[in-house]
């Protein structure tokens, strides 16, 4: 036999009984080849997009930063998908708006901008032709104020509130406004405990009323009567409005409330 092959054969062994050293080419690091063209370019990419971005935004007459950090090819992805959400969010706490829909023909339309736009069609409509339906006339007013002074006066009010109504009562005012002021003292058991408040705004409601509706203003005629409106009071303060009854059918949606301005908002 001629002896094994050459590759079954042991490394020579050196004089001084150490190994021989390994090739030379484990000793150098591995090196890698240069990634193809077409990886070089689909790195490139996202930069030269962004690049050409940014162009655009200047040629708009946006402002532009003058230099770009350097991404990944992942990075500017996420972090575009996180700056929409961010801008949907501030769009929507500032202008709010319903989805669109699609109808069954592939139409795309918006409810709320559609109710908007009949809206104002019925609006316009409604002001061109709002002569057919709509009467106006003038209304008289009348409007006083009393410092009460805390007192439960039994004086008659004829003529604070009746003395321009004429002899017949042609001339009485269509609404009737009427504000008190101190009709409780202002100390802190009143303050804190409004019975005597609300007795007090009943007692002069009731006061006004009878002669707004006196026989000899009246003459027992239901049209020339009054109605109360409505009344508001706050501690020494009292507001109270009348109307002729003929007019109470038109005087709709009536609203009234109180604002505290005083020590701790309660007076």
């Amino acid at each position: 036999m001629d002896g094994p092959p050459a590759w079954a054969q042991a490394p020579p062994v050196a004089s001084s009984g150490t190994p021989t050293d390994p090739p030379a080419q484990h000793q150098q690091p591995q090196q890698f080849a240069a990634p193809p063209a077409p990886v070089q370019q689909q790195q490139q990419q996202p930069q030269r997009q962004r690049a050409e971005s940014v162009n655009e935004a200047g040629a708009n007459g946006m402002h532009t930063p003058t230099s770009l950090p350097s991404t990944s090819a992942v990075r500017p992805a996420s972090s575009n998908v996180s700056n929409s959400i961010s801008n949907a969010s501030d769009n929507q706490m500032i202008i709010p708006r319903t989805p669109d829909e699609e109808t069954e023909d592939g139409t795309i339309r918006n409810r709320e901008a559609a109710t908007r736009i009949r809206d104002a069609w019925i609006y316009k409509q409604i002001r061109a032709r709002a002569d057919e339906f709509t009467q106006y006339r003038k209304a008289q007013v009348f409007c006083g104020t009393w410092n009460v002074n805390a007192k439960g006066k039994d004086e008659a009010l004829d003529d604070w509130l009746c003395a321009n109504w004429g002899r017949n009562g042609e001339h009485a005012p269509d609404i009737v406004a009427v504000g008190f002021q101190e009709i409780v003292d202002l100390n802190a058991v009143n303050v804190a405990v409004d019975n005597k408040s609300q007795q007090r705004s009943q007692h002069w409601v009731e006061r006004i009323k009878a002669t707004l509706n006196s026989a000899k203003h009246t003459n027992h005629d239901p049209m020339r009567s009054y109605t109360l409106l409505v009344q508001k009071y706050l501690v020494g303060l009292l507001v109270c409005v009348f109307v002729k009854n003929p007019h109470r059918q038109r005087v709709k949606y009536v609203h009234s409330d109180s604002v505290g301005v005083g020590v701790m908002g309660v007076m």
